[in-house]
């Protein structure tokens, strides 16, 4: 009778660690989401900053973009040669 008590007390003080490790769990998991939804709020705004056409007007005027207009770089032999492959 005393080792089924024993056991059944065992029994409950396991189940208890675990439904605590099981709750820090999920309060970490949600600390974790939240810096998450955080860390993607800020690219989506950084992103959407950039894309702004004044923006990307700026950074055109600034010359710190590496955007061309069409057909102003000389195309190169392996370019040319793969090209003319496929026609």
């Amino acid at each position: 009778m005393f080792a089924a008590l024993g056991a059944v007390a065992v029994m409950l003080v396991h189940l208890r660690s675990e439904n605590v490790r099981c709750a820090a769990r999920i309060l970490a998991m949600d600390s974790e989401w939240t810096q998450l939804r955080r860390e993607l709020w800020r690219v989506q705004t950084r992103s959407a900053r950039l894309r702004a056409p004044r923006r990307l007007h700026e950074r055109v005027e600034a010359g710190s973009s590496d955007l061309v207009a069409p057909g102003s770089e000389p195309r190169s032999e392996t370019v040319i040669r793969v090209a003319a492959r496929y026609r």
